[in-house]
């Protein structure tokens, strides 16, 4: 296995002076960290994070942290495909992956709490981003390293990776009324009032009010509320929800309340299999797998800085199918 030593000779450096280069110390100049940089890149070499670690007091572990508002992660392709690609990357740095899961917000600060100071873990991702979140306030005021999925509300200089949402809800919105020749749409969302939702809500307006249509919205919460919903608008003929879940749950409700079918659905994250419904549904695409590697890259970033115009976050793009 290359080792540190092993660059060094080959640079014809100091151990100490390959070490700083490959960290980006700044008494080391730009033309020597590059030209050693680019050196152990091309001869293979892997940090040993273990032994720097271990000096550093840090487990070579990552905590995720699950939002307590959503119970449905555990059949949700979605979270299960952000961990998949957090995994991987994580596998390549030689790191793996703690998850934190909690009902209330206290619980889940206690296991945040108790993986830094018993699991000296000291970097964390977020698969969420709300308003006022106390995890994400204990890890700014304890100056751990943390990325969010999903744009930040309070701090914006978190790091964070997301999508274009508003771009994306445009898009939706568009294909449904565009190509499915929708009238008469609905956007149907949690009650959570996450900012991708109100981001891909305000591309629905826009495009509803380019289309010259009423841009009717629905919070899919008590289900007795969304059907009085229903019978008040029996002319909606198309859906746009927040995510697939959403949206065959608001169709079940329509087909209870109408007996409609092939319904035209615009939905996020293409989640559900095909042939799982007989609506018309086409979901956008958002990547989570791509998004959950990106959280890692950017986490890991203060060791291997990107080069990028925005290097405080990552956007994957969209696709609608």
């Amino acid at each position: 296995m290359l080792t540190i030593r092993d660059i060094a000779a080959k640079a014809g450096v100091s151990v100490s002076t390959a070490s700083r280069a490959l960290n980006n110390n700044p008494r080391i100049s730009v033309a020597t960290r590059k030209r050693i940089q680019a050196l152990a890149a091309a001869e293979g070499y892997r940090p040993n994070y273990n032994a720097k670690n271990l000096t550093a007091g840090e487990a070579n572990t990552v905590g995720v942290v699950f939002p307590t508002a959503d119970h449905t992660f555990p059949e949700n392709p979605f979270y299960i495909d952000l961990l998949r690609g957090i995994n991987t990357e994580l596998m390549e740095r030689q790191y793996v992956l703690s998850v934190a899961i909690s009902k209330t917000q206290d619980e889940l600060l206690a296991n945040v709490k108790s993986m830094v100071t018993q699991g000296k873990i000291k970097r964390f991702i977020l698969l969420y981003a709300h308003r006022t979140d106390p995890i994400a306030n204990f890890l700014r005021q304890n100056k751990l390293r943390f990325v969010t999925i999903g744009q930040p509300v309070d701090d914006p200089t978190d790091l964070f990776v997301d999508n274009d949402n508003l771009k994306a809800g445009i898009g939706g919105a568009s294909y449904l009324l565009d190509q499915l020749a929708v009238t008469h749409p609905v956007f149907v969302e949690s009650t959570h009032d996450w900012a991708y939702e109100q981001q891909r809500r305000e591309g629905y307006e826009r495009m509803a009010a380019q289309f010259n249509v009423e841009p009717l919205t629905c919070k899919l919460g008590d289900l007795e509320q969304a059907r009085a919903f229903i019978t008040r608008h029996p002319e909606i003929n198309g859906i746009m929800a927040t995510d697939d879940f959403n949206a065959i749950e608001f169709y079940r409700l329509i087909r209870e309340s109408s007996g409609a079918n092939h319904f035209p659905i615009v939905s996020f994250n293409r989640s559900l299999p095909v042939g799982l419904t007989d609506a018309n549904l086409h979901s956008v695409d958002l990547y989570p797998e791509k998004m959950g590697a990106a959280t890692v890259t950017l986490l890991f970033s203060d060791r291997q800085p990107l080069e990028s115009a925005t290097p405080r976050q990552i956007t994957i793009p969209y696709e609608i199918k």
